[in-house]
């Protein structure tokens, strides 16, 4: 079994590395077992912040980190939403997932 940590950054994943928060831990036997799981507590993370009581949120499923990042901390990377009703863009929030044999 493997267990995956879900953090949230305050905003790029890349920087201030030590701000970001744990939000969840899931345990599967692999990413995929667990995505559905983190897509959930990335919405519901999102939802419970006062900020954006009143909007809609989003997550997309978990990807290997891409290339172009410096931070080495996590295996995967995820992307927060949030639809604010009356904002002209929406809010994007990066989230990192550390993998780790239980």
């Amino acid at each position: 079994m493997m267990k995956y940590k879900l953090f949230r950054s305050p905003g790029d994943l890349d920087k201030a590395v030590r701000k970001h928060e744990l939000v969840a831990v899931e345990t599967g036997k692999n990413i995929d077992d667990v995505a559905d799981a983190l897509i959930r507590a990335v919405r519901d993370d999102l939802a419970e912040m006062p900020e954006y009581a009143h909007c809609e949120t989003a997550a997309y499923a978990p990807e290997p980190v891409q290339e172009h990042r410096r931070v080495r901390r996590y295996q995967y990377e995820m992307m927060g939403v949030v639809y604010p009703q009356y904002a002209e863009k929406n809010i994007l929030i990066d989230y990192g997932v550390i993998e780790e044999a239980e």
